[in-house]
């Protein structure tokens, strides 16, 4: 599974390979990873390197890494691939849907809005991960067609943006 984390201001690629085997930015690590406590903090070893991390915050996200603040967000390959594939209408409005089952933890525009392109506009949970929506292009929020709480299936209709 491939993730885009970003840690302050700092963009990481990170691929979760079979058999314990990661990379990060496209250059292989040893990686060991020991949830110390379940779904808040980790001890993280890498290429020899450790690391304990704890979530402070989920919304927005904050993690203590080694006792350092810092904001950070992750984005699974579905949600990137959804946001990326946003499916586009014959009207020229673009569909951003639910790249996977989940809770819609927020909704962070309104009908009426203009996004930039790459925008948070959502934030969707799935097996126990935040995925952050983004804004394919830029435009006027059309329609919001899910709210935070809801259980939203794949594929469902969330935000439609219209051309701006």
């Amino acid at each position: 599974m491939r993730y885009e984390v970003t840690l302050d201001d700092r963009l990481v690629r990170v691929d979760l390979g079979e058999h314990g085997r990661f990379t990060v930015d496209d250059r292989a690590v040893a990686a060991d990873v020991r949830e110390i406590v379940r779904a808040r903090q980790w001890s993280i070893t890498l290429d020899g390197e450790s690391h304990e991390i704890t979530v402070v915050t989920h919304e927005p996200l904050r993690l203590d890494i080694d006792g350092r603040d810092v904001r950070a967000t992750v984005i699974d390959e579905r949600a990137l691939r959804a946001n990326r594939g946003a499916a586009r209408t014959r009207t020229g409005r673009i569909e951003l849907r639910a790249p996977m089952p989940g809770l819609l933890k927020a909704v962070h525009v309104k009908e009426g809005d203009r996004v930039a392109a790459e925008a948070p506009l959502a934030t969707l949970e799935a097996m126990k991960m935040e995925n952050e929506l983004l804004a394919p292009s830029a435009g006027r929020i059309a329609r919001v067609s899910a709210s935070p709480g809801a259980k939203v299936e794949a594929g469902a209709v969330l935000i439609v943006i219209a051309d701006d």
